[in-house]
């Protein structure tokens, strides 16, 4: 969780425990008296900044550096990289009998543990289709079949899955504009399967509940935000259920 106070824009600096693998945040001397008869009394919390540091682990458990492609790209088998541009091109293609091929595999498939992080960016692209419909609706099939594999531990990928479903339910889409296209029945798709995220792999993540519902809450309550996002906020509240 973000670090509310009136410090620096820097990071926290955290220190390694010599005796284990075990980091905290290192607390840092203040001059209280500087601080009594400082001038400037802040009026507020200052802005959240969040400072990103990526590291992988090799095959070995060592640490590559940040800004490395991480070997679990370069070791994936040329069979699952086949299996992902196979069942990639099924479902964004124009065969909608293969499209239902390729979901019901994605669904039951055991051996594509290493796929889940591939799978999940490919969802997260709704953002950059949102004027398209068909594309939109395939993306959110390919979440729900993720979903429905029990071999696949979704773990930290279930936020951003949330994050893409809640975008077809919530955002005004480009779609949105022609009163022709029928983008309500994408916001009753998605806010079922917010719904199914939530009640299956909920307990993933510590507070998801209430992000949700916050996240729900604030764009009901915005006079500003258009109808359909309105709706969409309307269907995934009905979606979780009365309490």
């Amino acid at each position: 969780q973000a670090v509310c106070g009136y410090g620096s824009q820097d990071a926290l600096p955290f220190r390694a425990i010599k005796e284990g693998e075990l980091y905290f945040q290192e607390d840092r001397e203040v001059n209280l008296v500087e601080l009594a008869l400082a001038t400037n009394i802040p009026k507020g919390c200052a802005e959240t900044t969040v400072r990103v540091h990526v590291s992988y682990l090799d095959g070995k458990g060592n640490l590559e550096p940040q800004g490395a492609v991480p070997s679990a790209v370069s070791t994936l088998t040329d069979d699952l990289l086949k299996y992902y541009q196979h069942v990639t091109r099924a479902v964004l293609g124009d065969d909608p009998q293969l499209m239902k091929v390729a979901l019901q595999d994605l669904q039951s498939n055991s051996k594509i543990a290493a796929l889940l992080p591939y799978f999940v960016y490919v969802v997260s692209g709704v953002k950059s289709v949102s004027h398209d419909l068909e594309q939109l609706n395939r993306l959110l099939h390919i979440a729900r079949s993720l979903i429905q594999n029990p071999y696949l531990c979704l773990g930290s990928y279930v936020r951003s899955l949330i994050s893409s479903v809640m975008y077809c339910a919530l955002e005004p889409l480009a779609a949105s504009i022609n009163p022709l296209n029928d983008h309500w029945t994408l916001r009753d798709y998605a806010a079922m399967l917010l719904s199914r995220i939530f009640w299956t792999h909920g307990d993933l993540v510590s507070g998801l509940y209430h992000q949700i519902l916050l996240s729900l809450q604030k764009v009901l309550a915005d006079p500003v935000r258009p109808l359909c996002s309105h709706y969409g906020a309307v269907v995934g509240l009905h979606a979780l259920g009365w309490k």
